[in-house]
């Protein structure tokens, strides 16, 4: 019915009784498909009020308030909103008083308000509700123009109630054809149904999912639990209780895989009516908890082999330390006896057997001296009995260039501190052959539960770091430990190799 419902012509009377018969038709329509959904009676309110106003002149504007409703609750007929109550509430008032109908500028305040929250509920809305709510508010904009149009005519003193009455039997027409349209076609359901998925398609966990189920059907106060075992959990894994059958504020949709319970959605008895977006629904939370075990599967698997490569830097450093001390108490000792009596021999002689005797200890020594510098780089003694002070203070005693130390006196995990001392023998190996430095400082630090070393020079740099394969076993040793290792070298400003090694729990796999 226009703005301005008075004198109609026989053809305006015809689109008049179209409008109203379309309102009833299409409520009829989606009452009986979609019973789930509050529109159906919403849209045949709405018509037998505007077919009412044609026969009795007080409820010629009654049928404002079901359709402001419609428009603002769309598709569920339904709302939390304060605001969206409000504005409703309004146009019912509007619609049953006609003096206050009749008067522009309520209207124009009316309408303002009802594109203006139309506008607001699609703004607020995610991917999942976008589309169902921009219908809505194409329509309530068709139906703004055309009440706008009769009140600023009557404003302007312009005759625009002809046009005013054409576009608006128009603009309700296009409002129940389109409404109608879309929830008996389903589209809404599916629109939702693959927004469910995309939203769920870069976060699986429990969280997320129970989020992204609230948005889609409309329900914020969902709650899902997981079965495990003989018992219901929710997402903190903390045991809870389905509701009962009596229970009229939620109702339970047990989603099954292969015909055992995975999880219950305790929803809006409302919610879900729809069966096709309840069918999807199931399929997502399928879906999602498929994903959840295949990434808790994943992240097992990647923790098992983090664990092995940890095992393997463990014996291979327990294989070194054993082999060190093989050398020291058989091999090196050997030779140390075998020198010590061709000593005490080479005293009791004299001429050249004695200078022959003092040369071969000489030679047995010199070698005596190589077994132990190898199996000090095997595995140092130090490291193991003193700790990494000790140990990279004998290697720094040993190096080619000067080594200024930054070393704490505490001692850490074996693992950790064997990487640490051979990251630092492959630093100061490399300054020695590559970097032509005057000298080298080497850092070891704690950084909350990250252990740091730096080894640093004042070389050339412009090192290649993938040149070395000394380092490419370093690389691996580090982050079989879960720590990282860099090496930075700008051209004439030096290197610098630094690793962070996890320590304390951050240390296990």
């Amino acid at each position: 019915m226009p703005y301005l419902a008075a004198g109609l012509t026989l053809a305006e009377a015809a689109a008049d009784l179209a409008a109203g018969l379309a309102l009833l038709a299409a409520g009829a329509a989606v009452w009986a498909r979609v019973p789930r959904s509050g529109t159906g009676p919403l849209l045949a309110l709405t018509g037998a009020a505007w077919l009412a106003g044609d026969l009795w002149g007080e409820l010629v504007y009654a049928h404002r308030g079901p359709l402001v409703h419609v428009l603002l609750t769309y598709p569920s007929g339904r709302t939390r909103s304060p605001l969206v109550a409000a504005v409703i509430a309004a146009a019912y008032v509007d619609g049953l008083v006609p003096d206050l109908a009749r008067a522009p500028w309520p209207t124009i305040a009316l309408m303002a308000s009802v594109v203006g929250t139309a506008t607001w509920r699609l703004a607020r809305s995610r991917g999942l509700e976008r589309r169902a709510r921009t219908a809505p508010l194409v329509c309530a904009a068709a139906i703004a123009a055309a009440l706008g149009l009769a009140a600023i005519g009557q404003l302007a003193g312009a005759d625009t109630e002809a046009a005013a009455t054409w576009a608006y039997d128009a603009a309700i027409v296009l409002t129940a054809g389109a409404l109608a349209a879309d929830l008996l076609s389903g589209r809404t359901a599916r629109a939702a149904a693959t927004g469910l998925m995309v939203d769920l398609a870069d976060h699986q966990e429990p969280r997320a999912l129970r989020a992204a189920l609230a948005r889609t059907i409309g329900d914020p106060a969902l709650e899902i639990a997981y079965r495990v075992g003989e018992l219901w959990v929710d997402e903190a894994g903390r045991p809870v209780r389905l509701p009962g059958d009596g229970n009229e504020a939620q109702v339970v949709t047990v989603v099954e895989d292969g015909g055992a319970p995975v999880a219950a959605l305790m929803h809006d008895p409302a919610a879900l009516r729809d069966t096709t977006l309840a069918r999807s629904v199931a399929a997502a939370v399928r879906l999602a908890l498929a994903n959840v075990r295949l990434q808790a599967d994943v992240a097992g698997h990647v923790r098992d082999v983090a664990a092995s490569r940890r095992r393997l830097v463990e014996a291979g450093d327990e294989q070194r330390r054993r082999l060190r001390e093989q050398l020291r108490t058989g091999p090196e000792c050997g030779l140390g006896d075998v020198s010590g009596d061709l000593a005490a021999l080479a005293a009791a002689r004299r001429g050249e057997t004695a200078a022959a005797l003092g040369a071969l200890v000489a030679e047995l020594d010199a070698a005596r001296t190589d077994l132990a510098r190898f199996a000090q780089g095997v595995h140092p003694r130090a490291l193991t009995e003193r700790g990494l002070q000790a140990a990279l203070s004998e290697l720094a005693d040993q190096a080619a260039l000067p080594v200024a130390l930054d070393i704490p006196s505490r001692r850490f995990p074996q693992a950790q501190e064997a990487a640490v001392f051979f990251v630092c023998s492959e630093g100061l190996a490399n300054v020695a052959k590559y970097a032509e430095a005057s000298g080298v400082r080497i850092v070891v630090a704690t950084i909350g539960s990250r252990l740091l070393v730096r080894v640093a020079d004042d070389g050339a740099g412009g090192a290649d770091p993938a040149r070395g394969s000394g380092l490419r076993g370093l690389v691996d040793r580090v982050e079989a430990l879960g720590g990282t290792l860099s090496v930075t070298s700008p051209l004439g400003m030096g290197t610098r190799l630094e690793a962070e090694l996890p320590i304390g729990a951050e240390s296990s796999p």
